[in-house]
């Protein structure tokens, strides 16, 4: 009888250790993948930006009607909507309304690209501001997320203009 017991101990003592290490790697696993679906999401922000900037600096910049569908184009062709999708999956509630306020700032950068396409005009250093610090905000509630230590974000209320 008392094998019998100490079978019962040993096996269900190795099957708690099991359930205590695959939990501990699902935590591990969950982590990285959102660690991966956060660097994409953050690069296509990036990219968005630098892309409609890259069409309004054109020197051949053509017509309203030709900027308006290259701005388009290149906000969409920058994959943030899609990234934003693979958020819904992964991230939490917080994150996702970060992120939602991060593209309606770069959608809002885009919009005022059209109505006036100068990068350095104070329109557009207003809607500049506006995107980085929603960015930084979405940056630093991602880093605690991820359980990142360190200095908060730097640009986090480093921007040129306050929030109206």
């Amino acid at each position: 009888m008392s094998t019998l017991a100490g079978a019962v101990v040993g096996v269900s003592s190795a099957l708690i250790a099991e359930r205590i290490r695959w939990r501990r790697d699902q935590q591990r696993d969950g982590s990285q993948t959102r660690r991966v679906v956060y660097s994409e999401f953050l690069m296509a922000l990036s990219r968005g930006h630098s892309d409609m900037r890259t069409v309004v600096l054109q020197v051949d910049r053509s017509t309203d009607d030709r900027l308006y569908g290259d701005l388009h184009q290149a906000l969409d062709g920058s994959g943030v909507w899609r990234f934003r999708q693979s958020l819904s999956l992964t991230a939490s509630a917080e994150i996702i309304q970060l992120a939602v306020k991060a593209c309606d700032a770069l959608t809002r950068m885009r919009d005022g690209l059209i109505e006036d396409p100068d990068v350095r005009g104070d329109a557009y250093f207003r809607v500049r501001a506006d995107l980085w610090r929603e960015n930084a905000r979405l940056r630093e509630a991602m880093r605690k997320d991820l359980g990142m230590d360190g200095p908060p974000d730097p640009e986090v209320g480093q921007c040129r203009y306050p929030i109206t």
